[in-house]
């Protein structure tokens, strides 16, 4: 098919050839002998009859293999249509990577330019051939060329089949460890960037929340087991909770072959006044904080709300289950389960303050960035309900579907969020104070009045939920601080000239103190006034060793403080040979020969090596003070 497809051709009803859309293939029987004695091969092992014309082009002659009306019928039964050969068909789709592979050898043998080269001006052929380069495991690259003659464009498929390329087999090697598996067959995602195409399997964004003991809502509820209710309820299985959550933290402190953390899931551990601290089983749960830093803890000691009251969704996004009491929509345990975030719009603060000469000016541009926001939300919340109502989210629909029962819309239980970013740099250009002072705090914590009380607005004139989040912006905190650059060059930031920044929502700057106590005091009432999500990233220079240290300090925080959100999060380092090592080392200390080590740290809201951060989360790393860990006890 593969020759069919490169080199051949359907007869066309006219004055020369009857309705019969017979096939023809062409090849030069002299200049390539091989290629011309495959074809033959070929059609007589299908037992495809055919007659043979010479004609002579712009060189050598060629053979027309001119293939009957009945076995013509046969080739167009294998394409599903008589009129076109120029596409790749269902069949070829999904053939194994040998076959794919084979058939693409073919095809470069037949129409390839240096062996590793197609061209074509049909974007369905294009695609058709990029789909079967995936399941022959090469890369491949896509350029478009502006055609010589004619008006078509074309399109050259470069083929990368050098090793790196292949998608590697699973082959049995010696390992001592914990087993895991986080794919399955059907999660390989192929995508194309910059006319590069890539396979990657990368794990999702997940949270999840660890309850140490049945939560209040369903301890009674009868356990339910293969689809149908028991007698026991959820309060009988607490030491089963504690053997799951013995057996997942075992795994995430081991780490993967390499000694790297998993990035996801991210637990959330709820901190109640009656957590059992000095319970031996909560050890590893410690620990995995202590190496790597991957709990997130939520403080529900010096907190109105229950566990039940908050949902965490990613790596800050807390909902507040409340709003949705008497909303309705069923879901496992009431409306908790069917909600999230529409969307995220981000304000940009340090502009407004840059831009602003009064208070009343400041507000005036803030709420105009908010209607902004709002409008932006609401046209994503009506096209997404019309996009699950045409099917195109078959999951989300299925799984709201209650609450699109109950409220009209599958989203009802949805949140619009809006975040700010660069507080303090607004401060800084607005009145000359950081967040740190005493005015800097008061101005702030009077904005994000404002705000909630303008989302409370939204809320009643829309019938949508809308909640204010302390943005992560990754990239936006940088983003943003280049563009106020370009525009306004004399714009306060943090950072370089050539790398700014802003401060990730109402934060304090990284190097601002290194009294972990000293920030609390300063953030705890403004980090308590979001309805969406915020929190604290305690930054250590290295892995506590001492579990009891993690667990002194984050039951000191939660005893004293209304903060809601925090993580510890040590700098370490991996070795391709060594594995894991303790603190920020570019280089491995223990190898003989320099060897260069992945530097692992917080980008805000999960695990990732510093290398692979954006410049401005680079520039926040190297301008970051840790926390000073003689305090922490």
């Amino acid at each position: 098919m593969a020759w069919i497809i490169a080199e051949g051709t359907v007869e066309r009803p006219g004055d020369n050839y009857r309705s019969c859309h017979r096939v023809s293939i062409y090849q030069s029987k002299n200049k390539n002998k091989e290629n011309y004695d495959e074809i033959v091969s070929l059609l007589d092992h299908f037992k495809l009859k055919y007659s043979t014309y010479s004609s002579v082009g712009l060189g050598s002659a060629v053979e027309r293999l001119r293939i009957d009306a009945k076995s013509s019928k046969t080739i167009h039964d294998w394409f599903k249509t008589r009129d076109n050969i120029h596409f790749i068909p269902e069949c070829l789709v999904n053939m194994s990577q040998r076959q794919s592979q084979l058939f693409l050898e073919t095809y470069l043998r037949a129409d390839g330019i240096e062996d590793c080269k197609i061209a074509t001006t049909d974007p369905e052929l294009l695609n058709g051939l990029q789909i079967i380069a995936v399941n022959a495991g090469y890369g491949f690259t896509v350029r478009e060329r502006k055609p010589t003659i004619g008006k078509k464009i074309i399109y050259i498929l470069r083929l990368i089949k050098h090793r790196e390329t292949y998608i590697q087999k699973v082959k049995k090697i010696k390992y001592d460890g914990v087993v895991w598996c986080p794919t399955t067959e059907n999660e390989t995602v192929v995508a194309r960037r910059n006319g590069k195409v890539f396979i990657t399997g990368n794990c999702p964004f997940t949270n999840v929340t660890l309850d140490l003991k049945p939560a209040s809502t369903f301890a009674n509820q009868s356990v339910i087991i293969g689809g149908s209710p028991q007698k026991e309820t959820y309060s009988e299985f607490e030491e089963e909770m504690k053997m799951l959550d013995k057996a997942f933290y075992t795994t995430m402190i081991k780490g993967d072959k390499s000694g790297r953390p998993f990035s996801f899931p991210i637990p959330t551990i709820n901190i109640t006044p009656d957590f059992p601290w000095n319970d031996p089983a909560l050890d590893p749960l410690f620990e995995a904080s202590a190496k790597y830093g991957i709990n997130y803890f939520a403080n529900y000691v010096n907190s109105d709300m229950k566990p039940e009251d908050a949902r965490s969704m990613c790596c800050r996004l807390r909902l507040d289950m409340t709003q949705l009491s008497n909303r309705g929509g069923g879901g496992l345990f009431g409306s908790g389960s069917l909600t999230g975030s529409i969307g995220v719009v981000t304000i940009n603060l340090p502009r407004i303050g840059y831009l602003s000469k009064t208070k009343k000016e400041f507000f005036e541009r803030l709420e105009k960035m908010m209607e902004i926001a709002k409008e932006s939300l609401e046209i994503k919340r009506k096209t997404i309900e019309d996009f699950t109502l045409k099917g195109l989210y078959p999951y989300s629909k299925y799984y709201l579907s209650g609450v699109k029962k109950a409220r009209g819309q599958y989203f009802a239980n949805h949140f619009s969020t809006i975040g700010i970013c660069g507080m303090n740099e607004a401060l800084l250009n607005f009145m000359g104070e950081d967040i740190g002072s005493k005015k800097g705090r008061m101005f702030t914590i009077e904005v994000m009045d404002f705000m909630r009380s303008i989302l409370v607005k939204y809320q009643s004139e829309t019938n949508n939920l809308y909640n204010l989040e302390a943005t992560p912006a990754e990239s936006t905190a940088y983003r943003l601080a280049q563009k106020d650059r370009k525009i306004y060059p004399d714009i306060i930031t943090l950072g370089t000239k050539k790398v700014p920044y802003y401060t990730n929502s109402t934060q304090l700057p990284v190097n601002y103190t290194d009294d972990i106590f000293e920030e609390i005091k300063l953030q705890d009432d403004i980090q308590c006034k979001y309805t969406g999500g915020t929190v604290e990233h305690i930054f250590v220079g290295e892995e506590l060793s001492d579990i009891e240290t993690v667990k002194s300090l984050v039951r000191k925080i939660f005893e004293n403080n209304r903060l809601p959100y925090i993580t510890i999060t040590p700098t370490f380092s991996i070795c391709p040979t060594h594995g894991y090592i303790a603190g920020k080392h570019f280089h491995c200390p223990k190898c003989a020969i320099e060897q260069p080590c992945e530097v692992y740290s917080r980008v805000v809201g999960y695990l990732r090596p510093v290398s692979q951060w954006n410049e401005g989360k680079q520039q926040e790393f190297k301008d970051r003070k840790e926390f000073k860990k003689s305090l922490f006890k």
